[in-house]
This record gives structure tokens, sequence and C-alpha cells, in this order.
């Protein structure tokens, strides 16, 4: 949605609006914060009603040290509070991550949501197959903060399904705005050199433009199975993708995942139409069923809704210190099992969201049993955990008035 300055405020009021509604935390416990460093977008600053800070946005140092204040305010005040960092550069999205996830309880929901929702849709489409995780190759097409916790993911899911974790790196294909991602590139960034393919991949094939792999060129060479798309770029997966998926496998997943509709790197329908109805398909915005061929297929949503509501609820219940990666690796199986075999039968590998309040209470049970699980000493073990979450959502319901 580009720079939107102090507007960018509409964000965290939304998403915690989510967490009230999926996962019944109390209004009053939300608490949304818009960190205003400034603007790059001319037109604001031109604006004489703008409401922010009238100045670029700072950056360097100054940028860290006011996010190191922020930080050091929120654990002073509130201590047992859960941080969801949302909508940061990649780059910065990374750094506060790695920076501050063991300062408080906090993640990122642009990198570790996306991944979990992303892993969660993946093990409903191989189910769907009667595959498994570890027979698939994966291309990530896009490499921002989304595209990598993705990455990121799928590679937890694969090291917990029991593959060693270098040969899970090597089954995931990064591309980014300059082809496929290798180990020869100059000024790499860190987060995506776990996944750089060695160069000297490319002197046996015959690519596009020399020593650069497009999207068609790993396609056409290496046996893809799931297509995923994070990259922004509407339009970006065309007929010879797809076309080239099938040459590898008879039912390709692919999950044009950007949102808005318009940044959709392909529209459901054409890639039913593509595949003549073989592949199984999820989005990241909402469409409508596709009839295709005689069949009405139902597309998923991949939404990180299903998601953040109860990995904050289980982290707020567990008086979490600390937020690991494996948090929402379970969270994206347990995501899966709410994913019935009247979804699957349809196509969808994403439960729907009128269940959500149901499918957050699965979520942040199974997340709160395993951090139970790894601390013999929690006060919550023995507890029918399940239970003592219910008895924390808050119901939006009139308390009885009574006559005095």
């Amino acid at each position: 949605i580009g720079d939107q300055g102090v507007g960018g405020m509409g964000i965290p009021i939304g998403k915690l609006s989510l967490y009230t509604l999926g996962a019944g935390i109390h209004p009053a416990c939300c608490l949304p914060i818009a960190l205003d460093v400034g603007t790059d977008n001319q037109a604001l600053l031109d604006d004489p009603m703008y409401l922010g800070q009238p100045h670029k946005r700072i950056r360097g140092k100054e940028y860290d040290d006011f996010i190191e204040k922020f930080v050091a305010g929120v654990k002073r005040h509130f201590p047992n509070a859960v941080l969801q960092w949302e909508d940061f550069s990649k780059s910065n999205a990374f750094n506060n991550l790695t920076r501050y996830q063991q300062v408080l309880p906090s993640f990122n929901d642009d990198i570790q949501g996306t991944g979990a929702v992303v892993l969660a849709g993946i093990i409903g489409a191989v189910k769907l197959k009667g595959e498994s995780l570890a027979q698939q190759n994966y291309l990530v097409y896009g490499a921002g903060a989304g595209g990598v916790g993705v990455a990121d993911q799928i590679c937890a899911g694969l090291v917990r399904e029991g593959m060693a974790l270098q040969a899970a790196r090597d089954r995931i294909y990064i591309l980014d705005t300059q082809g496929l991602v290798c180990d020869n590139r100059e000024g790499l960034d860190e987060y995506k050199q776990r996944y750089a393919k060695p160069a000297r991949l490319l002197t046996s094939w015959d690519t596009e433009v020399a020593g650069r792999a497009s999207l068609a060129d790993v396609l056409r060479y290496v046996p893809i199975t799931v297509l995923l798309g994070t990259s922004g770029a509407g339009g970006a997966f065309q007929a010879q993708h797809i076309e080239l998926m099938l040459t590898h496998c008879d039912r390709p997943m692919v999950f044009p995942l950007s949102n808005p509709t318009a940044n959709c790197e392909a529209l459901p329908e054409d890639i039913y139409r593509w595949s003549n109805g073989k592949a199984i398909v999820a989005t990241g915005s909402p469409f409508k069923d596709v009839h295709f061929a005689g069949q009405d297929h139902r597309v998923g949503q991949g939404n990180n809704v299903f998601i953040f509501p109860g990995v904050g609820l289980a982290a707020i219940v567990s008086q979490l210190s600390e937020m690991s990666a494996d948090i929402f690796t379970t969270a994206a199986f347990a995501l899966a099992e709410c994913v019935s075999d009247v979804d699957l039968a349809s196509g969808a590998v994403y439960p729907r969201i009128s269940e959500l309040r149901s499918i957050s209470l699965h979520v942040a049970t199974a997340v709160l049993k395993d951090i139970v699980r790894n601390d013999p000493s929690h006060p919550l073990t023995g507890q029918d955990l399940q239970q003592h979450i219910l008895s924390q959502m808050w119901e939006p319901v009139y308390l009885p008035y009574r006559r005095v």
C-alpha cells in the first residue's frame, strides 16, 4: 500500500480488532501503536493538514535508537505484553525481529505469520494429493520479508518431518527482481544467503539471459511442484509457467499470495484454465468460487488471521517470555488440522473464515501444549489447556442488569 505516513495507524487498529474477534482478547487489553518516523510521500509532506511528523523518514542510527527507546518503553510499562511488528520494510523487519525477539515476546506477522499460514496451506495440498512435504520442490517468487518468511517456515516444516536442515533448504528456490538467488551475487542480503543456489548450477542451463535464471528458466530445469507468489507483481504467473510445471507433476500447487487483488500473480480462474483444472490453488486475497469443466472449485484464502490471534492468545495465557520460531511451525500444523475433508474435496486447502473463533482456539491450544510440554515446571502443567484458554477468551455480550 506504499508509504502512508501516520495514516498507517489504521493497520494496528484493524489487526487488534481481529485479535478480539478471533481470539477473544478483550479490547481494553489491546493497544494500537504507530511509529511515526516521518514519511517520504511528498504528497503528504505538502499537505498542510497532514497529522504526522512533517519530515523525511529517519534512517540509520537515528532510526535504530528510536526503535530501541520504544522497545525499552514497552518492556518497562507493559512487561507481559506481546508485541507484534507489522508492515516494516524488509531490512528493518528482519533487523528488528532478530534484535528484539529475546528482549520481549514479539514476532513479525509479515515474516512469521505469513510463513505459517502458507505452510499450513501446503500441508493441506499435499494431503489432498496423498503425498508429503518431503516429496515437493518449492519456488518462492518474491524475496521480501514475506517471501523469505515463507521459505523459512517451509524449511521448518520439512525439518519437523525429519529432513536435515541443509537438505530442506536445497528444496527451496527463491527468485527476486534479479532472478534466481545465487551465491555469486554481490551484496546479497543476509536473510537470502541461506537459500542461495550455487552459481555453477546455471552453467548447464540455456537461460533467457546469460548468467541469470528467470521464473520460466527455473520451472524448465527444476521439477518444481509448489509455486508461491509473494512478489506483489500482478500477472507475473502466465500460462507457460503452469504448463512447465505440468511436465513435472500431475497436480501443481500454485499459490498467488500477493494482495490486494490487483497485485495477485495470477487469477484463480486462469490457473484452472491453464492447468485444465488440475492445479491446487490458494490465494492471499478473497476470490469467489471458480466453475470449470463442470466442477466448482472453492479458492481457499491464506489469511494470516488464521495464525496470529491464536498464537498471541497462547503467548499471553502462558506468560511467554520469548516467541520462538517453533511456535509458528506448531501453529501451521494446527491450522492444517482445521481443514476438513469437505474443504479438501472442494479444492480448498484452508477452512472458511467464518470458523475463525474455533480455529483460533485450536491453534492457541496446540501452541500452549507445546509451550507447557517444553517447560515441565510451567504452572499450567497438568491442566486442561483447552478449557483454560476458553476461560480466558472474552465474549462480547451484554452483562445482565438487575433492578435495585
